[in-house]
């Protein structure tokens, strides 16, 4: 409670001297004034101390009007409509505009303009004016006049006061960088030089000629692109103070020959500063804080992507070696699949083929001495060789069809032209092969599924196609080993093969895949179909 009567009093005193300095520039009896600093303090109190603040002001505005010399009830009249003024204002900025202390927004400084300055103020202008009729201290004729030059002290009081109070007070952060203090300097510097020689300097030139106070407006402009409000009101001040020191002392091109001519001239040079410049500046605050707050989302924006990057970067790779471990693994489970089909098939060649062949030798024997003594059994031995002798043909059939071992001795080229005449026992089938002479023999795993490929292919022909023809291509092209297989048959529709589900063409596509190459199917131009793989020669570096 201590704390807060302290601040009242402490709002007291401070309206009291600021009103004593604005009535040092009375125009109009010894209450109206082109500038009155009060209206300001009094709006910063109610806005950052509460309502509770209207007591000192209350105190300090019948105090000040009292030191006029008028009337105790006219000073008692005065003061409460200064401080209705005071509430008018705290209540609109804060109720009705959503006010921010801090001013950093536009919208503040506009709202502080129209309802603070403008609208506000009408309130004490209005009252003082009647008081200052009803006491007979201002003609009745006049009550326009002075309620206009009432209002405009008040409105001006307001823009000039307020922004540097509000924005020190309400934790301001004044730090500034050393080339921006260096910047600042000189500009407040040149601005004083530039109002020295326009406002103080004797120079009868421009005394009285009014456009020459606007070579200091660059100067605001500048302080509000380059800076923020406070320097902005701040130099503001000093302009207008300067200004209306020279304009009291009849220097100047705001003097005139009666007094109270150059200070309406003031109040409006002011009062266009302090519009300008406020507005000015609270755009290029925004303006910097958009592009502040731009170039955090983009620097954020950025870290996310290159985070995002990484961790695909790290998935690509992890996926990468996935692939390759699972490709791997294929061709490890694929080699294994065909050890185990070469295992089986030398089993049957060297183990079953023997066994038959034996028994083979032993029917020989049997009809052999059936036929020495004239049996009629002889003839049923002969069949049974017979038998044996086709069931070694398929034995040898399954066994090379198992895994060619013409493919480990003499390459692929060998063993596929081995399927070739092995095709060709078919009734009516041709088949042939051609391979280039440049076409380097490929390691195991490639060859055995080459082979595998075209095994798959011819079977698709004859059974499906009904292919009569068929020619097998061996060459090389751009490091790339090539195997063809075309045929003359009836063929098929390639969208309907592609929707297909058949399990050779996708083993085909599997083996391909697995070699890292890729396989194609295409019709041809006078019937039949052709299936074309092609794989790589170099091994690719894991």
């Amino acid at each position: 409670m201590r704390l807060v009567l302290y601040r009242i009093l402490g709002v007291a005193l401070l309206y009291l001297v600021a009103a004593r300095f604005g009535l040092s520039f009375a125009f109009v009896g010894s209450t109206v004034t082109p500038v009155w600093p009060p209206s300001g303090i009094a709006l910063v109190a109610l806005l950052l101390g509460g309502s509770r603040m209207a007591v000192g002001i209350a105190l300090g505005a019948f105090l000040a009007n009292a030191w006029t010399g008028i009337p105790a009830q006219a000073a008692m009249a005065i003061a409460i409509g200064n401080t209705l003024a005071a509430l008018a204002g705290a209540y609109l900025l804060q109720r009705v505009a959503g006010f921010h202390c801090a001013m950093d927004r536009r919208r503040d400084v506009v709202a502080l303009i129209t309802l603070g300055a403008a609208v506000s103020t009408i309130v004490s202008a209005s009252i003082g004016t009647a008081v200052l009729t009803f006491s007979a201290q201002v003609p009745p004729g006049d009550f326009v006049t002075v309620w206009l030059k009432w209002w405009m002290g008040d409105a001006l009081g307001v823009l000039l006061t307020v922004p540097p109070l509000l924005i020190v007070l309400h934790h301001h952060d004044a730090r500034r960088a050393p080339r921006r203090l260096l910047e600042l300097a000189l500009l407040i510097a040149g601005m004083l030089f530039i109002g020295y020689l326009v406002f103080v300097a004797p120079d009868n030139r421009i005394r009285g000629y009014y456009p020459a106070a606007l070579v200091v407006l660059p100067f605001i402009v500048w302080f509000a692109l380059r800076f923020t409000l406070l320097e902005t009101s701040l130099a503001t001040v000093l302009v207008s103070v300067l200004a209306i020191w020279s304009t009291t002392q009849g220097l100047g091109p705001l003097a005139a020959d009666a007094a109270v001519d150059g200070l309406v001239r003031w109040c409006a040079f002011a009062n266009l500063l302090a519009i300008s410049g406020l507005l000015l500046a609270a755009s290029s605050n925004e303006h910097r804080r958009a592009q502040f707050a731009l170039q955090c989302s983009h620097d954020e924006l950025e870290q996310r992507v290159q985070e995002r990057t990484a961790a695909l970067v790290r998935t690509n790779h992890e996926l990468k070696r996935e692939m390759t471990e699972r490709r791997r693994l294929e061709a490890e489970l694929m080699r294994i699949g065909e050890d185990l089909q070469r295992s089986i098939g030398r089993d049957l060649h060297d183990g079953l083929g023997q066994h038959l062949t034996s028994v083979e030798l032993f029917c020989a024997a049997l009809e052999q001495q059936l036929r020495t003594r004239d049996l009629p059994e002889a003839q049923i031995a002969r069949r049974m060789m017979e038998a044996l002798d086709h069931a070694m043909d398929n034995m040898r059939g399954i066994a090379r069809g198992l895994y060619p071992v013409t493919l480990d001795s003499h390459g692929i080229g060998a063993a596929l032209r081995e399927l070739a005449t092995q095709t060709q026992m078919l009734d009516n089938i041709t088949c042939t092969v051609c391979a280039s002479t440049n076409f380097r023999n490929p390691d195991p795993l490639v060859a055995i599924n080459l082979y595998r490929i075209a095994q798959q292919a011819i079977s698709n022909a004859i059974r499906h196609g009904g292919a009569h023809h068929i020619r097998i291509g061996l060459f090389e092209r751009k490091n790339n080993h090539c195997l063809s297989i075309k045929d003359d048959g009836s063929g098929c529709d390639i969208a309907e093969l592609e929707r297909g589900t058949g399990l050779g063409l996708l083993s085909m596509r599997y083996r391909a895949g697995l070699l890292g190459g890729s396989l194609s199917i295409r019709r041809n131009k006078r019937g039949g179909m052709t299936v074309c793989v092609t794989c790589p020669s170099v091994k690719e570096p894991s």
